[in-house]
């Protein structure tokens, strides 16, 4: 039964990243990411201004059926549309599955509310963390900025997160399980305490994406990304932000290099940070000691 459920949470999903669409697609720079003018009014065709009806605004399957064209202009609709609402979709699916196994809740049926009532406000903060990083993503792709109030939302979330995890009367239940990172957290970290890991978290990834926006005077690192930094490092704390912030670097390295082999980008061209963070966060949240007990296991440490 699981598996119906989980398809569920991805339709929902679905509809979570169309509105993210709305949100991504209304934001004005000048403005709140969450004002009015981004909240209110119908959706309608980017060109002729039509108002959508709804049987066009299923997410992907009125993509697909229109053939990726709006009904009344035929101008070409944006892949963005698709593929950040399957973004949506894979995010209120996995997450919450990923942590079902990761703390072991599946054994007391998550979807018969048997787990403690704490789990289920640490699930939706990392769904809605996950959301935040998209918003984050596809508006740097877009702006070359990230919101103030996008990093602001991702600090707060991440806070309450180590706040539960750190004080909820399970944690002894849950050792080594802050950490994505699980007991290499013994290793790489100077304190077995959840509350510092995450405050050195943050600190850590601000004190470093500053030194480096510093350095290039904020042409390789603008103060957003030290702001995201600070915020993802509050959010997954010391050391999981150490090795999402050493993949980000690494992707990012390897994609820039493809786009210049391809021709798609020169060394001058303005290349935003935030989806090579994203998929370091992402990589580290799902595959964080997967990838330490690999390399680690190349040392038959």
């Amino acid at each position: 039964m699981n598996i119906v459920y989980y398809s569920l949470l991805f339709v929902a999903g679905l509809a979570l990243g169309s509105f993210a669409n709305v949100l991504i697609l209304r934001y004005d720079p000048d403005r709140n990411v969450f004002s009015g003018p981004s909240l209110s009014g119908r959706s309608g065709c980017m060109q002729c201004r039509r108002t959508l009806q709804w049987y066009e605004l299923i997410p992907v399957f009125s993509f697909l059926v229109q053939r990726g064209k709006c009904r009344s202009c035929g101008i070409a609709l944006t892949v963005q549309y698709p593929l950040v609402e399957l973004a949506g979709g894979a995010i209120t699916a996995a997450v919450p599955y990923f942590l079902n196994g990761f703390y072991g809740v599946a054994s007391v049926n998550f979807f018969a509310l048997l787990a403690p009532y704490w789990y289920y406000i640490v699930v939706a903060g990392w769904v809605a963390i996950f959301f935040i990083l998209l918003l984050i993503t596809v508006i740097d792709l877009r702006h070359y900025l990230i919101p103030n109030e996008l990093n602001l939302l991702l600090g707060a979330i991440g806070a309450v997160n180590a706040g539960i995890m750190a004080f909820n009367p399970q944690g002894l239940l849950f050792q080594f399980r802050d950490s994505f990172l699980q007991q290499y957290v013994l290793l790489l970290s100077p304190f077995q305490n959840i509350l510092a890991n995450h405050a050195l978290g943050a600190a850590a990834g601000f004190a470093f994406f500053l030194m480096l926006s510093l350095v290039t005077r904020g042409r390789g690192i603008g103060f957003g990304d030290v702001k995201l930094a600070l915020a993802a490092g509050l959010a997954l704390g010391w050391p999981d932000v150490g090795l999402t912030i050493m993949l980000s670097f690494v992707l990012g390295g390897i994609i820039s290099v493809g786009l210049m082999l391809f021709n798609k980008s020169h060394m001058r061209d303005k290349v935003p940070f935030a989806p090579f963070f994203t998929l370091g966060f992402a990589l580290t949240f799902f595959f964080g000691h997967a990838l330490l007990s690999a390399y680690f296991g190349m040392f038959h440490l």
